[in-house]
């Protein structure tokens, strides 16, 4: 096991996650989850290294992860870095939408390159849009087009994000 390895007694110092993440991960499996969420290119033998696992025992529980789908390794534009504008987006549908309807409405917006995230609520509203564009007045054009005049859209209300402190687990900086 490598020095920077974390031994099985502190994999997690709060008893209430540790709890809630042990009906789904071991320990091993967040450490490699943690390992990933700070480096997604790790190879499998920095893996094996981080968690005091072997590349072909570290690479074994990496792939089961992701076909379970409880891990997915991706690229994450961090629109603050990158200084576009984002804002979140909460849509309330008409009242007599149906289950039919609703979906032809959330494949839509799946497959708009501006919307990088969907959220289904109970509640308030029915939706969570996380939308990104150059700035804000082009959001809220955008915005216009895609939910004004859709008859599945009662309202929506945009909440410009100003910072991101915090995104994925890791502290977002300012990059300065």
């Amino acid at each position: 096991m490598s020095s920077q390895s974390i031994s099985a007694d502190e994999w997690l110092e709060n008893d209430k996650i540790k709890r809630i993440l042990k009906e789904h991960l071991d320990e091993t499996d967040y450490r490699i989850y943690k390992a990933l969420n700070e480096d997604g290119r790790m190879s499998d033998t920095e893996i094996g290294e981080r968690v005091g696992l072997s590349r072909t025992a570290a690479r074994r529980r990496r792939k089961n992860l992701q076909e379970n789908g409880l891990v997915d390794v991706i690229g994450v534009l961090v629109l603050q870095e990158a200084k576009f504008a984002y804002a979140d987006v909460f849509v309330t549908l008409e009242s007599g939408v149906d289950s039919d309807e609703l979906d032809e409405f959330v494949d839509h917006v799946q497959s708009e390159e501006l919307i990088y995230e969907i959220e289904e609520y109970m509640g308030k509203y029915d939706l969570l849009l996380r939308v990104w564009h150059a700035s804000l007045s082009d959001i809220k054009e955008y915005l216009r087009e895609e939910l004004q005049n859709n008859p599945v859209v009662e309202s929506y209300e945009a909440i410009p994000v100003t910072k991101t402190h915090k995104a994925w687990h890791k502290k977002v900086t300012d990059g300065e």
